[in-house]
């Protein structure tokens, strides 16, 4: 039987780190969110909220911090009464367009008669990483747009939602895989491939960098971090085709310098560069 009382831990945090942070706390444990101005509230059963859980969620909020020194994250708790709070977050969810011509839309919503026209991504977060509300999802998909090509074969390495793999097809790729070492997203990937009807063009993976079929790609979406990019960038490289295209976003700006140095005699170019605030992402074709 489930408890009537709920923990609220309320992170005073950019929204535009919301969506970083809400996969991996759903995957420590917590139950519901909800996002507010400046404020990502996550929800847990007061009987799981134990020195052990505390321990765990400090650990990750650290490591979360030294990657984003400037945030300053803390935490403040209180006991409430229960709610369904999701189906609160989930009307915050309301359709987006991303990039010209691109709709992402969550299956509560009615699709807008004004974009029927448009390439529509039917896609249901639960807690991945991929709503389109992040600025680094907006780029990925731009850069998308402007390269993909008829028949290539993508991988989207750190899927989340799977967003990134099924706007792919949709935007004209033979086929796609998508690849997460979380749990948690390969059944909203599945859920959210099959209701964008691309089950046999969409390929979903559990694992990292080592479960990559091994074949060449055309394009390499990886929208993750700077710590999984410099851990993992040679075997992506590795496994796109000479003259293929791999973007790397997920990274702050002023990372981008490092970023340039860490692959500047791996024998990939930059082509393009996206900005949005302080995030960006990086175009680079393989010479």
């Amino acid at each position: 039987m489930k408890s009537t009382r709920w923990n609220e831990i309320v992170l005073r945090v950019p929204d535009s780190y919301h969506d970083l942070l809400a996969g991996p706390l759903a995957a420590l444990g917590f139950e519901g969110f909800l996002q507010e101005p400046n404020a990502l509230k996550a929800f847990i059963d007061t009987r799981k909220w134990d020195r052990h859980f505390r321990q765990g969620l400090e650990h990750y909020l650290r490591k979360f911090g030294r990657e984003f020194p400037k945030l300053n994250l803390r935490y403040r708790t209180r006991s409430i009464h229960r709610k369904n709070w999701n189906s609160q977050w989930e009307q915050t969810i309301g359709i987006l367009e991303p990039a010209p011509g691109i709709i992402i839309k969550p299956s509560w919503k009615k699709l807008r008669v004004r974009d029927k026209h448009k390439i529509v991504l039917h896609i249901d977060p639960k807690m991945s990483f991929g709503t389109g509300h992040h600025e680094t999802t907006r780029l990925c998909l731009r850069l998308l747009q402007e390269y993909v090509r008829p028949a290539m074969t993508v991988l989207d390495f750190g899927s989340g939602t799977g967003i990134l793999s099924i706007a792919a097809v949709k935007l004209g790729a033979g086929k796609a895989v998508a690849v997460d070492n979380d749990p948690w997203t390969i059944p909203n990937i599945r859920e959210n491939i099959k209701r964008n009807r691309v089950e046999h063009r969409v390929k979903a993976i559990l694992g990292g960098a080592r479960s990559i079929p091994k074949t060449f790609f055309d394009l390499i979406v990886a929208n993750v971090d700077m710590p999984t990019i410099r851990n993992e960038h040679l075997k992506l490289i590795k496994r796109l085709r000479k003259g293929g295209l791999l973007v790397f976003s997920g990274i702050l700006t002023t990372d981008l310098l490092a970023l340039q140095h860490l692959i500047r005699q791996e024998g990939i170019m930059p082509v393009t560069l996206l900005e949005e605030n302080e995030w960006a992402a990086l175009a680079f074709v393989r010479t």
